[in-house]
Formats: structure tokens, C-alpha cells, sequence
């Protein structure tokens, strides 16, 4: 017999319930072998227990097929290490150098970091190399994609911004404002070109009714397939 169903666990798996004002519903993620679920302030927690008492299989199901995806081992940021960047695995080779500083020659991620006697050191200043490769990659690809789209769809986007989330890859303000995960860099180029045409898609529809879809099918008529190799393989793209 199952064990009972609570808001902070669910057989074995974390829970976590997040409360906004810019919900009106119940929403329920499956991300790192956990459950999200993001509820509108005012819905009780009776409401969002029935809805997991409801999705009970559902729930299963997912993680037991999140449970087959391949083991991401755990990096030591050390020679060897594979890194992703649009889809693509590359090896990282560590050398020394003046400074911390990571690019992407020939296949090869190499960085340069001052030789340090304690590891963990030496790791902490490679990790943050590639933080900072990461971040200017993102920022410059997206912008230029953003532009790309926004000129197809006629779309307006006022800043462009770029955060480490745990759950979403991009959000859209009713000011146009647009933020886009960077870690999203790792991802395929048509999974980038995804969100941010889902993003775009937002300063015409501020919701995800049936014309928001319609929008964003106009321009990318697979977007449930790419839609849904983030919710299988997301959790890859992660330093």
C-alpha cells in the first residue's frame, strides 16, 4: 500500500510547493527526480492535495521514466570532464595559466587557471571560467536569436536579462521585459529557438491559452516535441 500522500513528500520524492500571484492555476513538474508544484496564493492546500491525490499516476509515471534517464555523474572539473554547448559534448583539457579562462578550440573545451597545490581550489576557478563562458555565449547567441524572432513575429521585447533558474527557462513580464536561463546555452539550437519564441509569444498573449499556442505553432509547428525534449532532458543542462 502506497503511503499517504503529503504536501511535503511524495513515496520517497521531494515536494515543493511554490506560491504566486501570477497563476490561476495549479501547475505540477516533474525536475531532478522531485515535484514542483506552482499554486496561486489564495488556492488552499486542500485543493492542491486533491490535485495530487488526481494525478497520483500521472506523477508515477514520470518519475519512473525520469528514474531510466542516463546517471549524470557529478563533475570534478577536471581533464576529461564533458561539458555540453548547443547539443554538443565536448572534453574539457585543464592548463595552466595567468588566469581563469575558458574557450572552446577544435572540439575541445580548454581552460586556462594558475596552478593551485589543494584541488578543490583548482576546480572552484575552472567551474567559474566556464560560469563566465557560459554567460557571454548565452547573452550573445539569445540577444541575436531574440531579434531574429522578434522581427518574424512582430514582436517589441524590451530588456533582455539572463538567470540561473531551477525551474523555467524563460519568463516574460507584462513589460516586455524577457529573462532567459542560461543554462539553456547547453541546449540543441532548435530547443533555444523554442523558448524564445515562447517567450516572444507572451508580449502577444500574456497566458498559455489557445491563442498563445496558435502563436507560437505559426512559427515553430513542432514546438510540442521540443516542449517536451526539455521536460525529458533539461535536467541535463546543469554545471
Amino acid at each position: 500500500m502506497a503511503d499517504p500522500i503529503r504536501l511535503d513528500t511524495f513515496e520517497g520524492a521531494s515536494v515543493v510547493l511554490r506560491r504566486t500571484n501570477r497563476k490561476k492555476s495549479i501547475s505540477l513538474s516533474i525536475r531532478d527526480g522531485g515535484i514542483v508544484i506552482l499554486a496561486p496564493k489564495r488556492v488552499p492546500d486542500r485543493e492542491v492535495y486533491d490535485l495530487m491525490v488526481k494525478k497520483a499516476p500521472w506523477i508515477r509515471s514520470k518519475l519512473a521514466k525520469q528514474a531510466t534517464l542516463p546517471h549524470i555523474a557529478e563533475r570534478k572539473f577536471v581533464d576529461g570532464d564533458i561539458f555540453l554547448f548547443l547539443g554538443e559534448e565536448y572534453p574539457l583539457r585543464v592548463m595552466d595559466g595567468p588566469k581563469a579562462k575558458a574557450e572552446l578550440e577544435e572540439g575541445v573545451f580548454v581552460v586556462q587557471t594558475r596552478r593551485a597545490h589543494i584541488q578543490e581550489r583548482r576546480a572552484r576557478s575552472v567551474r567559474a571560467a566556464f560560469l563566465r563562458w557560459y554567460k557571454e555565449e548565452a547573452e550573445t547567441l539569445f540577444t541575436d536569436r531574440t531579434g531574429y524572432y522578434a522581427d518574424q513575429m512582430a514582436a517589441a521585447p524590451g530588456r533582455i536579462l539572463f538567470r540561473d533558474y531551477k525551474s523555467m527557462w524563460g519568463k516574460c513580464t507584462g513589460q516586455g521585459e524577457i529573462t532567459y536561463n542560461w543554462k539553456l546555452v547547453m541546449a540543441p539550437p532548435r530547443i533555444v529557438d523554442y523558448v524564445i519564441v515562447h517567450e516572444l509569444a507572451h508580449l502577444h498573449h500574456l497566458n498559455h491559452s489557445r491563442d498563445f499556442w496558435d502563436c507560437v505553432e505559426k512559427v515553430i509547428p513542432d514546438h510540442k516535441v521540443r516542449r517536451k525534449w526539455l521536460k525529458d532532458h533539461g535536467q541535463r543542462l546543469m554545471i
